[in-house]
């Protein structure tokens, strides 16, 4: 087994919450990278992933505990790691070349040092003839190949990468995650290790040689598991869909843990905490709906079995329950999802009589009520969206504020609770319904 040259130690993170309280997001986080592997890092949405990627490159620091390279322990950013990120993050001032040319300090090489290298990944990940380009006039998967680019440029050790493949369609995310294993397997390859973070649970199986399950509220390794299976890799196999089952069992009991959740907030002298806040499921009310839709056709089902039934990757599934579960409309015993009376109400509702369910439910969530009390205390009915932001940024402090928001003003509008001014930039209040009795 080679030996680690990078160490997470005890590492916990937390970020300022609301009511004076901290709130959790990464607990006592302990894990080793290894010479030669591809680590992948799966889990929920807000279970930390991201946050624990960016603590190991050095771009947020943790509150305590130790990240070490090489025996050593990190301050500050790893130059020795480089990042791919989920939204290409170019400069669209900037060419094809010049974007990859952002990947090497000033300082690196000589002129002419730079050049070859600059030719060298453009070459590598198959841009040759695009150096000219800016990428307003690249597709998904080019400004992803220039990303990737930009981040071997440096010549790595550890490539690390964000979900990288997420906002790209099947086929190009099939011939980019190949080309990123040929790029680590060649035996020239800058490329030490590699680790990721995937929502994608087959395709940490087709490229990881480790995986890290992480549960969540708040973030910690579930279970580390090997993954043993030589290269390439057969999706069909029946090793391959083995793990892949394991983990999908693994990352259920993640979500929906038999064992009492560890506390999310750090108590404070003197402050009583407030009950714990789930956020918002970024998933459309369209998909919960079309939840109770199968559900109703197809009787319980458990989870694994429903994500094969609707073809839908389970960590995005879990959304989607989580969502149904939020508003009451199913429940999960034993990890099997079963609709509720509450979800068959709502099903068998009129659209008018669904969204008079939905508002009064909505306005008892925290998030809506949150909303809802900012409007109530404004003089003119109206909330600038950069308070609403702001408040989200305070309350839910590892998660993307924007997404809520999204989340947020989508099912609003469907339940005619409140509307958002897209143009204006603002929320208002929209007469309400009396309140049914409870």
């Amino acid at each position: 087994m080679a030996a680690p040259f990078l160490e997470i130690r005890n590492v916990f993170q937390t970020f300022p919450g609301p009511g004076g309280v901290a709130v959790e997001i990464l607990h006592d986080i302990s894990l080793e990278i290894r010479e030669h592997e591809v680590v992948a890092i799966l889990g929920p949405s807000g279970c930390g992933k991201s946050t624990l990627l960016r603590a190991i490159i050095g771009l947020e620091p943790p509150t305590s505990g130790q990240i070490l390279y090489r025996g050593q322990v990190q301050n500050g950013l790893n130059p020795s790691t480089a990042l791919v990120f989920q939204n290409f993050a170019l400069f669209p001032w900037l060419t094809v070349e010049e974007n990859v040319a952002a990947g090497l300090l000033p300082s690196a090489l000589d002129e002419a040092g730079r050049a070859n290298r600059i030719r060298e990944v453009i070459e590598t990940v198959g841009l040759t003839g695009s150096e000219e380009a800016y990428p307003k006039e690249l597709s998904g998967g080019m400004k992803q190949r220039v990303g990737l680019a930009r981040a071997l440029a440096s010549e790595p050790e550890i490539l690390c990468m964000d979900e990288p493949f997420s906002a790209l369609d099947v086929l190009t995310s099939e011939t980019l995650r190949n080309e990123v294993i040929d790029i680590y397997t060649r035996k020239d390859s800058p490329v030490n290790s590699i680790l990721m973070v995937t929502h994608s649970i087959s395709e940490a199986v087709f490229m990881a040689t480790r995986l890290v399950v992480m549960g969540t509220h708040p973030g910690s390794i579930r279970a580390v598991l090997d993954n043993p299976l030589p290269y390439p890799r057969d999706e069909h196999h029946p090793d391959f869909e083995a793990l892949i089952g394991k983990l999908h069992a693994l990352i259920t009991k993640a979500v929906f843990p038999a064992e009492p959740a560890v506390p999310v907030v750090a108590p404070v002298p003197g402050v009583v905490p407030p009950p714990p806040v789930q956020p918002i499921p970024t998933v459309s009310l369209s998909r919960a709906i079309g939840l109770l839709e199968v559900l109703e056709n197809e009787g319980s089902l458990e989870l694994f079995e429903l994500a094969r039934h609707v073809d839908l990757e389970l960590v995005h599934l879990l959304l989607v329950v989580k969502a149904g579960e939020m508003l009451g409309w199913i429940t999960t015993p034993g990890g099997r999802v079963e609709m509720t009376a509450a979800g068959r109400a709502f099903l068998a509702a009129d659209i008018t009589a669904r969204q008079q369910l939905l508002n009064t439910t909505l306005r008892h969530l925290f998030v809506f009520d949150l909303v809802m009390q900012m409007l109530q205390k404004s003089a003119n009915g109206e909330v600038d969206e950069a308070v609403v932001l702001g408040q989200f940024a305070l309350t839910f402090p590892h998660e993307r504020s924007r997404r809520i928001m999204g989340t947020v003003v989508a099912w609003a509008r469907y339940a005619g609770l409140f509307r958002y001014n897209s143009i204006r930039r603002v929320f208002y209040t929209l007469p309400q319904p009396p309140i049914a009795a409870a």
